[in-house]
């Protein structure tokens, strides 16, 4: 699968974009039907598997989630998304060697988690910089931010 974003993903990003700017002081809140599209899992998924990640707390890899059938864990992750049951993991501890010596935490998600989370980029209108400014304060993470960029 391309890495590019479908016409129809864009074309959804365009439109959350548009009505953003028509009305500042509208507020998304139903954009939870819009990211377990198939489309959307699917172009999530390709481009969780582009950035190679290591497997999260779960232990669980691309290549065993398409040994046992890709198609089959999307619908499992859109099922629980449908059912507003999907709770993500916590994400998986390592340390890494700084340049100028010592160790820094990283964590590692899981699949699943770096999956949902390009999806609510993808329904947001890509990355966070780029959402909407009349979604942002919205969406956590943006409230009383000293550097917002809106």
């Amino acid at each position: 699968m391309s890495l590019e974003t479908p016409i129809k993903i864009r074309e959804l990003q365009r439109k959350l974009y548009r009505k953003a700017k028509e009305e500042p002081d509208y507020r998304f809140y139903l954009l939870y039907d819009k990211i377990r599209r198939e489309d959307i899992l699917q172009h999530a998924y390709a481009l969780a598997k582009a950035n190679a990640g290591a497997p999260g707390v779960d232990q669980e890899s691309f290549s065993g989630i398409e040994t046992k059938g890709m198609e089959n864990w999307l619908e499992g992750l859109r099922k629980e998304l449908h059912e507003k049951t999907y709770k993500p993991q916590p994400v998986r501890r390592v340390m890494i060697p700084k340049p100028g010596g010592g160790e820094r935490p990283l964590g590692i998600p899981t699949v699943s988690a770096n999956c949902t989370r390009a999806q609510f980029a993808f329904g947001m209108g890509g990355d966070p910089p780029s959402v909407p400014s009349a979604s942002r304060p919205a969406l956590p993470g943006f409230e009383g931010s000293p550097n917002r960029r809106y």
